[in-house]
Parts: C-alpha cells; structure tokens; sequence
C-alpha cells in the first residue's frame, strides 16, 4: 500500500464509499459490504483466494480483530451460504481496481484448471544393452485428457524433476493446479508454484521419509476437516476411496519447506474388490497441497491425476510407441 499523504482516505473508507461497488437492494443490506469485503481483501492478500470456504473461515477467525481494528459495531460475521449471495451482487470491475490500486493485486478471473504432470519411457526407444532411453513429460489436463504441454529429455544423463520445473514455467503453468506423483514433492519444485500463488497436489511417500512421518502422526492426533467418499464399479472391480483431510498449516515441518505453504495433507484410503475372484486389496496412499478447503474438488483431482497414465496408454496403443527401436535420435533437417 502507498504511504498515507494529505487528504487521502484509507482502503476501507474507499469501499465504504465507492461508487457502483454495492449493487443490492435495501433488503439485501442485512451486512456492512465494506467490512466483508475488507475481509475478502485480506483472505486474498494471505493467500486465501479462488476458495470461498476458505475466505469465509479466514473472514470468521479475523472478524473480531477486524472490527475491533476498524472501530466499527461487532454483529455476527456473514455466513457461509449468505457469502456468494453477497459477492455476486457486488460490481467486480470497482472492487479489482480498488484492490489493484491500494496492494499492486488483481483478482483472478480465469478460473485455474488442474493439470497433471508426469513423464513416461518411451520403452522402444532404450537402445540394446541400455537401462534408460527417451523420455516424454506431460502436462495432461483433467478435465479432459487433453496434453496443454510437453518436453523430452534423455533419461540416461538427464533428470525429470529439472524438465519438470522447465515445463511449469512455460506457459504460466505456474499459476495453474498442478498434480505430481510423489517424484516431484520436492521443496524447490512446489515453492516455484506456490510464490506465484499456483496450486499443486503431489503424492507424499518415503522419498521424504521426515515429512511422510510428521503427516502420519499429525493423521493420528489432528481432528478431521472433511471426508469424502466414493464408489465405483469398473474394470471388474469395485472400488471404495475414503479421503480425509487434514490442517498442516501449523504443523512443525523443515524450514527447507517453508515457502511451500503447505495447508492441506490428504489421507486416501483405496479399498477394492474383484467381482470374478473376489479378492479383496487395501492401499493407504498420502497427499499435500497449499490448497486449503474445496475439499470435494481435491478428492476428484486425486482421483483425476491418473490421466496422464491414460494418455500415456492412448500413445502406446495408437502409435506403437514402445515397439519403436532407434539406436539414435532423429533429426529434422
């Protein structure tokens, strides 16, 4: 924010006083806009934006401090439900420019699209006598399969978590959700997503071994946040997912992690069932993000991240790839 000068107003006077800002009738004027919006502002300013459950939670852990700070009557804070109600009546045009034009920020709004991101051996290319051949790296979109990006590198000399970090930062990938397996829950990889206010979901297993184990007990001790649970039938099998969800913001982690502003760990818990055998299986699986809340919509993109694998399957089916032999790389003249 630019220093005070002589006659200007502060940024809660401004909303208070906006022209346009407040589009709703009298009934709808049951809360003071500017004080929610002033806690909107502050949600986004601590990293709280694009998830309205987690707006409202920052809005009522803050409200008393807030009125208190502004010097205003303390009433109850907005509800859950009765919040979007209130945002969309509010003209988004004059509330971004006061945003931008007191904290340098803009509000997004193209809604970010998860993306998983994983690499595959190209198996026929892998020359006689050799452990490691081509390599393709995806960037896969959930939603609906389709590759948004991709790079190669050579697995023999080359490393897939560094064309990993050159994929994120081509073509603001950064800023989007990003799914890893847990190859790529690495403090440099998520750091680079997170300071640029991106969302990623990575697996979480014994390649950190410290932080799987500070999960597991905070899994053992912490109340739950959330479960959700699904069912499905399909590949001759039926299959149960029970994901529960946990706060890690406070949770004492390597300072090594500490610009990942980790928020959330999930606990997947895959039950199956064949429907011919009858053999039953059971996989207890870990996952972290810095997305906190939209708890419905991580379980799906943990469910989702599997796209690229299905991808991966299309190409070898399709085109053959891995009964591809080549002893050198092509070139195109």
């Amino acid at each position: 924010m630019q220093p005070c000068q002589k006659n200007s107003r502060s940024f809660f006077e401004k909303l208070q006083n906006a022209d346009g800002l407040d589009l709703r009738d009298n009934r709808g004027k049951r809360h003071d806009l500017a004080i929610v919006l002033m806690g909107v502002t502050l949600a986004v300013l601590a990293n709280r934006d694009g998830c309205l459950s987690s707006i409202h939670r920052y809005l009522c852990n803050h409200y008393e401090s807030l009125v208190r700070a502004l010097g205003v009557e303390n009433k109850r804070p907005v509800s859950r439900s009765q919040l979007p109600l209130i945002l969309e009546k509010v003209s988004v045009g004059v509330f971004d420019n006061l945003i931008f034009s007191h904290f340098g920020i803009r509000l997004d709004e193209n809604e970010r699209k998860w993306l998983a991101i994983d690499g595959k051996e190209l198996c026929g290319s892998i020359a006689a006598g050799a452990k490691r051949g081509e390599v393709i790296v995806q960037a896969v979109a959930h939603e609906n399969g389709q590759t948004v990006a991709q790079d190669y590198y050579c697995g023999k000399k080359e490393s897939e978590v560094a064309t990993v970090r050159q994929l994120l930062e081509k073509g603001e990938l950064l800023k989007q959700k990003i799914s890893f397996d847990a190859l790529h829950c690495k403090p440099k990889t998520l750091e680079m997503i997170a300071l640029v206010k991106g969302k990623y979901l990575v697996g979480l297993k014994e390649n950190q071994k410290e932080l799987l184990q500070q999960v597991l007990e905070t899994t053992k001790v912490q109340t739950i946040l959330c479960t959700q649970s699904k069912i499905e039938k399909g590949h001759g099998r039926i299959e149960r997912r029970d994901c529960e969800f946990y706060d890690i913001l406070e949770m004492r982690k390597a300072e090594r992690w500490a610009a990942c502003q980790m928020r959330t760990a999930i606990k997947v818990t895959r039950q199956r069932e064949a429907l011919k055998s009858g053999k039953k299986s059971l996989e207890v699986s870990y996952y972290v993000t810095n997305e906190t809340g939209n708890y419905e919509e991580l379980a799906r993109a943990v469910r989702d991240h599997w796209q690229v694998e299905t991808n991966n399957h299309v190409r070898d089916v399709t085109l053959k790839e891995d009964q591809l032999r080549s002893k050198k790389r092509m070139s195109v003249a």
